[in-house]
């Protein structure tokens, strides 16, 4: 048994700009899918792409619970102490820097390790 045909739906190009035209202006593409009864998924994206003068808008829908919205809070804090944090030891490296080069000494060749094969062994 095979399965029935869909038809075929063919939409003018008045009718297509008309649809446009109202995208542009604000309306959502389920909006407009329902108002029309478009069933294709990506007809309205290739149309806006063809006949707008605006690019194809993306929605995005954040769904979340008050524990998602507990925890984004709580990483915002995290992060906001951790800058707080880097720009006091930013701001202290400075200072040690600034320090060292008036005394004139070189952090990078004064306080090195000595390296392990220039040791002297006392007895």
């Amino acid at each position: 048994m095979a399965l029935p045909r869909r038809k075929r739906r063919v939409y003018s190009e008045a009718f297509k700009r008309q649809v446009v035209a109202e995208y542009e202006q604000g309306a959502t593409v389920t909006e407009l899918k329902r108002k029309y009864d478009i069933r294709g998924n990506a007809t309205l994206k290739r149309w806006v792409q063809r006949y707008g003068r605006q690019p194809y808008r993306t929605e995005t829908v954040y769904i979340q619970t008050a524990a998602d919205l507990d925890h984004v809070r709580h990483l915002q804090e995290e992060v906001a102490a951790l800058k707080a944090l880097v720009a006091d030891l930013t701001l202290e490296k400075r200072l040690l820097e600034a320090t060292l080069a008036v005394h004139g000494i070189d952090p990078k060749k004064d306080l090195s390790p000595p390296s392990t094969g220039s040791r002297s062994t006392e007895a």
